[in-house]
């Protein structure tokens, strides 16, 4: 007779086994089968719940790009940022506007004209040894992906190697409502009380305050279906000690709730009343003992409402409507949280690789937008001399934006040798150079002269002494 087994069944994709009861496994965990070898161990978990699910497609698929793949990408958003502008200025061009045709004609011709030259460089130090390499000359156009592109890069490095300043790094979140339209004034005002927020909750001495210093970058979006602004920011901060954990509870009129709960909805009630005159303001650094009970109070009064103001509950451990609501006090809810409730997220840094991406995703944000025309113009009017970025506290004084760097264009480049003695040998047109997909850097074409002066035309000065005085 011959035994026929069932199929296995297949392990659902990120699931664990059901454990088996401690009583059964503990005696079996050193045991040894009936055939003289040990029980077989428990089996290993899935790989996917711990590193495949806590990741979105959309993240491996960034991660597993190449830089030729990430080049080409930057090269199409350009195009379609120099089609935009090219709209912008045949519009007014038609409409007669020369003011504003020339305006935009300027910027097309700008962003058209960004990487078309770049600098070669060789190494004195191994000759030939070293193949010459090539250096862009970028337009610092807002909208331009190849230059925000060079620009977060050389950022990015400037926050790693900050990072051993952050004991306790945290990412924090702060959003406003969406806005019709965007002026300089709302970065201008977005900044104020960033700033202000910040200088609340900054560490001063052991007693108050709990944030050390960081780095924040304001971030804009655009809704295209209906077509309303979404400032935001983001703050990469050092805390003066780590986050509380689950088990850290505190009693607030009576009421348990975990402490990380409390200090969040804190940071979003100091968040709200910058923008609101009706929820009192923060009380100064040498206030009186019951001006600080009365602000205490004021925060608990609104956790008190806020909590009954709720429209979603968890139930099955998922958030959902909260049942048996009529349409008239659902709707008083939702305008109430919309009136006093702000979007504020904290949450800790476990990979300070995407930290820093997510801090500085603002300079190549505007890529979602840049085939609009009309989300353009706004746009560029708005961030016209605006600060986006900002180092505070323990990181004060740290240039991350890149647009004012003295930094030499070669101080990347690495010869053979290590010596690094490279030399400018003169200007290349785009033709003239190639991209190493191995390396990921540029060179000049073979052959190549290594003695070279650049194949773009310089005119002369001419001299001035026989000029007439």
């Amino acid at each position: 007779m011959i035994k026929v087994y069932p199929p296995s069944r297949p392990r659902r994709l990120g699931t664990r086994r059901r454990a088996r009861r401690r009583e059964q496994s503990e005696p079996l965990r050193g045991a040894v089968s009936a055939g003289g070898g040990h029980a077989p161990a428990k089996p290993a978990a899935s790989l996917d719940t711990e590193k495949l699910l806590k990741t979105s497609v959309r993240n491996w698929i960034d991660d597993s790009l190449t830089q030729e793949e990430i080049s080409w990408q930057a090269e199409t958003l350009h195009r379609r940022v120099m089609q935009s502008l090219f709209e912008l200025w045949q519009g007014y061009e038609r409409q007669g506007d020369q003011v504003n045709a020339v305006k935009w004609q300027k910027q097309w011709a700008q962003v058209r004209s960004c990487q078309t030259q770049w600098i070669g460089f060789r190494a004195d130090c191994c000759g030939s040894k070293t193949r010459p390499r090539a250096v862009p000359i970028g337009c610092n156009h807002r909208l331009c992906p190849l230059c925000c592109w060079h620009r977060s890069q050389k950022a990015r490095k400037r926050v790693k190697k900050l990072f051993d300043r952050l004991e306790h790094p945290v990412m924090i979140t702060l959003t406003v409502p969406n806005t019709e339209t965007i002026r300089k004034h709302d970065f201008t005002l977005m900044r104020q009380r960033v700033r202000k927020l910040i200088s609340q909750h900054k560490l001063i001495s052991q007693k108050k305050g709990w944030i050390r210093g960081g780095v924040y970058a304001l971030e804009t979006t655009y809704n295209r279906q209906q077509k309303t602004w979404h400032l935001h920011c983001h703050i990469l901060a050092d805390l003066a000690s780590a986050l509380p954990g689950k088990q850290d509870k505190v009693t607030i009129r009576g009421k348990r709730m975990c402490r990380f709960t409390a200090m969040k909805r804190r940071l979003e009630f100091d968040w709200l009343r910058l923008w609101r005159s009706d929820l009192g303001k923060h009380p100064r650094e040498n206030a009186s003992k019951d001006a600080v009970l009365a602000d205490v109070s004021r925060f608990e009064d609104w956790l008190e409402v806020g909590e009954r103001m709720r429209t979603k509950e968890f139930r099955g451990g998922r958030l959902l409507p909260i049942e048996g609501l009529s349409p008239r006090e659902f709707a008083a809810r939702t305008e109430w949280n919309r009136q006093y409730r702000r979007v504020v997220h904290i949450k800790p840094v476990d990979d300070r690789e995407k930290a820093a991406l997510e801090v500085l995703k603002y300079i190549t944000k505007v890529a979602a937008f840049s085939d609009l025309p009309e989300a353009i113009e706004p746009f560029m009017n708005a961030v016209r001399g605006a600060r986006l970025i900002q180092t505070f506290g323990s990181w004060y004084g740290v240039d991350l934006s890149g647009e004012t760097d003295d930094e030499p264009a070669h101080s990347d480049l690495h010869c053979a040798c290590g010596c690094n003695d490279w030399k400018r040998m003169g200007l290349f047109n785009r033709e003239n150079i190639e991209f190493d997909v191995t390396t990921g850097q540029y060179f000049l074409k073979l052959p190549f002269d290594h003695n070279s002066r650049g194949t773009v035309h310089r005119p002369t000065i001419r001299a001035l002494s026989g000029r007439e005085e």
